[in-house]
């Protein structure tokens, strides 16, 4: 003989109850799953975690971060000439014609290739370029071959600060095209890789120009008996 509880009646409205509640316990999670629902599931969950990083301190400890988030904005900046040597901007055509630059024809010793650069050491025994304001030491630099448009880079070394750059370029007929005056450009200081320097930057639209004579202007001009120039074709516009 046995003795057990008789279990007690359920209205139809606890049992109705009872079975809403069964069924809410019951989530997606509970359901079986497909191989290919699974491995979906678990790229999802790889892609979601952030990728962390290891390095070793200074005091040989191994430490560990979640990798940063890093987002770049790139602007797109136009840039600026100090001086832009295209027809529009040609001298007067009283001024191209004048008597110029042609005793200096032996002077143009820096040849400056298609997307090379050449220097010239300045030196005031050496061909100095008349003024109104007198002789001063240039430097004299071919071109050769110029297409329609190029970027033209110049740099003086040793220049005091506050120097500025005087530009003069000539046809093949050494008679001048353009002039850029007081150009200041920047100063770049100097680095493990390179000295101080100032450099400017021109925009040249014109394959006429066949030389350029370049020098510089400062308070102290008789500082100025030794620097160098640099002229580089640094890329084609198009």
């Amino acid at each position: 003989m046995h003795n057990t509880l008789v279990p007690a009646k359920k209205t139809p409205k606890e049992t109705h109850k009872e079975t809403s509640i069964e069924s809410s316990l019951i989530s997606s999670d509970d359901e079986f799953l497909s191989e290919e629902e699974n491995q979906a599931r678990i790229e999802k969950e790889k892609a979601d975690k952030k990728p962390f990083f290891t390095w070793v301190d200074a005091e040989g400890i191994i430490r560990s971060e979640l990798k940063p988030e890093v987002m770049v904005d790139f602007v797109a900046e136009e840039i600026v000439y100090d001086a832009v040597f295209a027809p529009p901007f040609r001298l007067p055509e009283y001024v191209m014609q004048g008597e110029c630059c042609g005793s200096y024809a032996e002077a143009f010793t820096a040849v400056v290739k298609h997307n090379g650069s050449a220097g010239y050491k300045v030196d005031d025994t050496l061909f100095p370029f008349q003024t109104q304001g007198g002789d001063v030491p240039a430097g004299y630099f071919s071109v050769p071959d110029l297409y329609s448009k190029e970027i033209l880079l110049l740099k003086g070394y040793k220049l005091p600060l506050g120097s500025t750059f005087e530009i003069i370029a000539l046809d093949k007929n050494y008679k001048p095209l353009y002039l850029a005056s007081e150009l200041k450009g920047i100063n770049v200081e100097q680095t493990w890789k390179d000295v101080a320097f100032s450099k400017v930057m021109l925009e040249v639209a014109d394959a006429e120009i066949k030389f350029l004579v370049v020098f510089v202007r400062t308070k102290n001009q008789g500082a100025l008996a030794d620097y160098r120039v640099s002229v580089m074709r640094d890329q084609l516009l198009d």
